[in-house]
């Protein structure tokens, strides 16, 4: 028996990276509402903030890679996004899409009745801690903190964040997570933000880390899960959630090892 909500013992929680961004660009609305119809139950989506405090919807803290902008997002106003393409560079026909904003993403999820978990970035860690302490104000202010994780690398962030509002719901990544796991650290760093469940890549996932997890009553997440072979490895060692970028085959494979008549 356990008295955390958010293990999974039998079927693993769908949770979209960035939206069903292996068909459809990346932290748009778009992405959002087409893992929503595939089946994901909770979306993992990236908060940056524009130059005049608003909360936005990208991964990276410049604009390059995924609009027609250049520099760091946090140089630009949130008009000055909005006349941004965020979508051409992954298909012409998606042309029209644009950078999202955090509250327009939270009525999203509220209105499909699916989890979120908001990933805090930012280009430093002051950034970082201003987006933690504004997104927190965001979620509490929405009537969100129920269904909704903070989640990132920034633990300094995370546990600012926690201090504004200790009801908040977090699932930091494991630091660093390109190294084989250390149990009791791994352990400690959930403990330490008070956190119900950990994120952890699926290259370092083991039945040994899960058991330990759970005997600790927490959770995990294994990420990014957007292959079979990822898939089925997280979900045969006991991951509590797996997070990929393709929610078609997410769902296939979970309906196919863990059907839904099951149970919880």
């Amino acid at each position: 028996m356990t008295g955390n909500a958010w293990r999974y013992p039998y079927r693993p929680l769908a949770i979209a990276h960035r939206g069903h961004s292996i068909g459809v660009p990346e932290n748009t609305i778009a992405s959002y509402r087409r893992a929503i119809e595939l089946g994901a139950e909770m979306i993992e989506a990236d908060v940056n903030m524009s130059r005049d405090g608003r909360l936005v919807m990208i991964h990276d803290s410049t604009l390059d890679r995924t609009t027609t902008g250049t520099g760091r997002v946090s140089d630009a106003t949130w008009e000055e996004l909005q006349r941004l393409d965020a979508a051409s560079w992954f298909d012409a026909a998606s042309a029209s899409l644009r950078i999202p904003s955090t509250e327009e993403t939270i009525e999203l999820a509220r209105e499909a009745g699916i989890f979120m978990c908001f990933e805090v970035k930012g280009a430093d860690e002051a950034e970082s801690d201003r987006i933690a302490g504004a997104l927190v104000d965001l979620l509490a202010q929405h009537g969100a903190l129920g269904s909704t994780f903070m989640s990132g690398y920034s633990h300094q962030a995370l546990a600012l964040a926690k201090r504004l509002v200790p009801d908040l719901l977090l699932a930091p990544e494991r630091v660093p997570d390109d190294i084989p796991n250390d149990l009791p650290e791994t352990v400690r760093q959930a403990k330490a933000l008070g956190a119900p469940v950990i994120q952890n890549h699926h290259r370092f996932m083991t039945r040994e880390l899960v058991d330990e997890l759970h005997a600790n009553d927490l959770g995990v997440w294994s990420w990014p899960t957007t292959g079979e072979d990822s898939l089925v490895s997280s979900i045969e060692v006991g991951a509590d959630a797996v997070m990929g970028d393709d929610i078609r085959l997410m769902v296939e494979v979970l309906d196919r090892l863990r059907p839904r008549e099951g149970g919880h």
